[in-house]
Order: structure tokens, then C-alpha cells, then sequence
């Protein structure tokens, strides 16, 4: 019987995983480089919580005017860019959290 290993070694110094190929790190377990996890991420500022209600989001953000306290056509525009942000901060520390948690990372 024959069969094609999805993860397997190409010569000595390179492991190949194939599509379909699985690397299972176990609890403890982790990547490292030069027998060390990576330096921990720059700190987290606490995420932003705009006052406002999101609402309808709007995507179409209008050139900047300098006519208004807030600088955008609308404070909708405004608001939206805020719960982007937001979004991308939350998402960031998700992949940190992963990243961390795999020992790609050492924690803060």
C-alpha cells in the first residue's frame, strides 16, 4: 500500500506541509526561533468606545473639510471611522491572543 504524506521531510532541513497537511501544536507546545519565543507586541491602548450609536454605518467617507469641529462631511462618517477602528483594534488583539497563545509571541 502506498500513500503521499501531506506533511513530510524534503531533505533534512526543510519540512513540507502539504495542502490538507496539519501542524497540531499541543497544549505547551510552540514556534520558536533560535529557541525563543518573538519579543511581546507593542502594548494595546485601550479600545475605543464611541459615545454615539454606530447607526448606519457610512462607508462613502467624504474629503476632509476643515468647516466643522469634527472634520468630515457628516458626523455619521466620523462616527463610522471611529467603529473602524475599533474593529481593528478588537481583531488585532485576537491575533495576538493567537499568537501569544502559540509561543509565536511572548505576552505583555
Amino acid at each position: 500500500m502506498t500513500y503521499a504524506a501531506k506533511v513530510h521531510f524534503e531533505g533534512p532541513d526543510k519540512l513540507v506541509i502539504e495542502s490538507g497537511g496539519v501542524i497540531d501544536i499541543k497544549s505547551g507546545g510552540a514556534i520558536q526561533q533560535a529557541g525563543a519565543a518573538g519579543a511581546a507586541l507593542t502594548a494595546q491602548l485601550t479600545t475605543i468606545t464611541p459615545a454615539d450609536a454606530e447607526g448606519t454605518p457610512d462607508y462613502a467617507i467624504a474629503a476632509v473639510i476643515n468647516t466643522s469641529a469634527y472634520g468630515f462631511a457628516s458626523a455619521q462618517e466620523a462616527i463610522t471611522v471611529l467603529y473602524v477602528i475599533k474593529n481593528l483594534q478588537v481583531r488585532l488583539a485576537e491575533v495576538e491572543a493567537r499568537l501569544e497563545a502559540a509561543g509565536i509571541v511572548t505576552a505583555n
